[in-house]
């Protein structure tokens, strides 16, 4: 079975030549991103419905990007209302999505005052 793309933790030595992999398992659709953690370009995007199949959708995800940048690692982070046991299950961190967002808007936008995030079934403001 060939290996998984996958790095198993942030602080193994794959991790210092990987991509940046969300994953995020919400209330009604995964939604998938690879950003360069030098550049932060972002490199890959999905966004599907998942109609009740979180765990099908999530993995049907991790294959697209493997599909779709091959030959490369990956460092997975896992956040999103759904996603606490997907992110046990592939070992990797679950981050809540309040931090996720914040952490992000806080390293590209330091600018901003406030964030707004509508969600499948709920709103916030940070």
């Amino acid at each position: 079975m060939p290996q998984s793309p996958i790095c198993s933790s942030h602080k193994n030595a794959c991790a210092s030549e990987a991509l940046l992999l969300g994953l995020d398992i919400g209330s009604t659709t995964v939604k998938a991103v690879v950003v360069d953690p030098t550049t932060h370009e972002v490199l890959y995007t999905s966004y599907e419905r998942h109609h009740a199949h979180q765990a099908a959708c999530a993995a049907s995800a991790l294959r697209a990007v493997a599909r779709e940048i091959p030959g490369r690692r990956f460092l997975l982070a896992v956040t999103g209302s759904g996603s606490a046991p997907i992110a046990e299950a592939c070992g990797a961190p679950f981050v809540q999505e309040v931090v996720a967002g914040a952490n992000a808007v806080q390293t590209l936008y330091p600018q901003a005052r406030t964030v707004i995030e509508l969600g499948g079934q709920d709103a916030k403001m940070i």
